[in-house]
């Protein structure tokens, strides 16, 4: 019965494989379903060139902005041209489009000629920040679509991008606070807002922790940062928000999140209001770093080691961070070897206001260290044989070191 019942399926199905086969040449004959219309057909547009396509305007409530776009005819018969404005459907910013004139509103362009329409958009005072898309289509000929849209595809447009911008009323400093921390240690920082509007404004500053590096630990968890803050700023005044970091004795890796400052003022974006913390968390190592090497025969050395580029916070480094220093041995043939440090660099950048806010710039603050290194030399005569250098370092998270060997 089963070999019965396999012999029969595969029949069947051989016949509908022939059957689709014998009505090929149907399926080619109609591909387009009914009331689609077909790809490969392309309407016959009036042809108009539009220069230029493209705009962007930047303003701030209160503003307002013109520009110029040229629409030539290149059919040898007159055209109507009668601009209309059209939102973006799904846009989240509603523009009125009360705020958008376009003239002449009307005009015939002859054959071969050419029509200048100045668009301008006026903004209220009172509009919110926000951006959207907006199309001015100059006649009313649309491209078939095989699916309702909510607005047509209009041939004819000038694409305008309006982006609405109020002055933010609060102004904050730094907005990213990088630091290396050492495990055990703890670290303040400051972030100051200055209020330049004419009324108070409420903020309510919370961490806002979002490590863009997906499943991988952080060093420590958000309760051991602390954030003191007033609830206010008020009107031509400066205050500070307090960050507490509290490095426990067995935190290592990177931390990074952020602080929503929570600003009571809507022109201020949503990523405006907000401190990036970025955070490395690093051990003082207890045990030298050991290098060896040889001598083929007695000559003087050199050593020179030099910590890493460390930069000062806001840019790098906290408030609390101290000096590099190192611990440095050389053991020969014969012991511990009689180093003398025959010379000491301090090296240092300085930036003089360039990532500064306004309200620093005439203050002692003008002078930011952005970066410092120590490089210490030593010396010592050296003999034939095995040798070790032994290097510890202190509150730095690398260092470079050279052997020289003879003059």
């Amino acid at each position: 019965m089963n070999k019965f019942r396999c012999v029969l399926i595969c029949i069947v199905a051989f016949a509908m494989l022939t059957g689709l086969a014998a009505s090929s040449d149907v399926l080619v004959e109609n591909p387009i379903p009914v009331g689609v219309p077909d790809p490969m057909s392309v309407p016959d547009f009036t042809k108009l060139e539009i220069t230029p396509q493209y705009g962007n305007f930047m303003l701030q409530p209160g503003d307002s902005k013109e520009m110029t776009v040229t629409i030539k005819n290149k059919e040898n018969k007159a055209v109507s041209v009668k601009p209309i404005t059209v939102l973006a459907p799904y846009s989240q910013y509603n523009v009125d489009p009360e705020w958008i004139s376009v003239k002449p509103g009307s005009v015939e362009i002859p054959a071969g000629g050419s029509q200048k329409f100045t668009i301008k958009v006026s903004v209220p005072s009172d509009a919110a920040s926000g951006n959207s898309g907006v199309q001015i289509a100059f006649t009313n000929e649309t491209m078939p679509m095989p699916y309702p849209m909510p607005v047509p595809s209009y041939v004819h447009v000038f694409q305008l991008s309006l982006d609405i911008r109020t002055t933010p009323k609060i102004q904050i400093a730094p907005q990213y606070i990088y630091d290396s921390l050492q495990a055990g240690k703890e670290y303040n920082y400051e972030i100051k807002l200055k209020n330049i509007g004419k009324e108070s404004i409420n903020i309510d500053p919370k961490l806002s922790n979002d490590n863009p590096y997906g499943q991988i630990p952080a060093p420590f968890t958000d309760d051991a940062i602390t954030i003191s803050a007033p609830s206010k700023v008020p009107a031509g005044a400066t205050e500070v928000v307090k960050v507490h970091v509290n490095v426990p004795l067995d935190a290592k890796g990177s931390y990074n999140g952020g602080i929503n400052l929570n600003i009571d003022d809507p022109s201020i974006r949503e990523y405006e209001g907000r401190v990036q913390l970025s955070f490395n968390v690093w051990r003082q190592p207890t045990e030298a770093f050991v290098k060896s090497f040889s001598m083929k025969e007695d000559a003087p050395l050199t050593i020179e080691v030099s910590s890493g580029y460390s930069s000062p916070y806001p840019y790098g480094l906290g408030t609390n961070k101290n000096m590099p220093s190192f611990e440095t041995k050389l053991v020969g043939p014969s012991g511990n070897a009689n180093l003398k440090v025959t010379k000491t660099v301090i090296k240092g950048g300085i930036s003089m206001g360039g990532e500064m806010p306004p309200w620093e710039l005439d203050s002692k603050g003008i002078y930011q260290e952005s970066s410092f290194q120590l490089i210490e030399t030593y010396m010592t005569n050296g003999s034939k044989g095995e040798w070790k250098l032994k290097v510890l370092p202190n509150n730095t998270e690398r260092f470079d070191y050279s052997i020289t060997i003879g003059e």
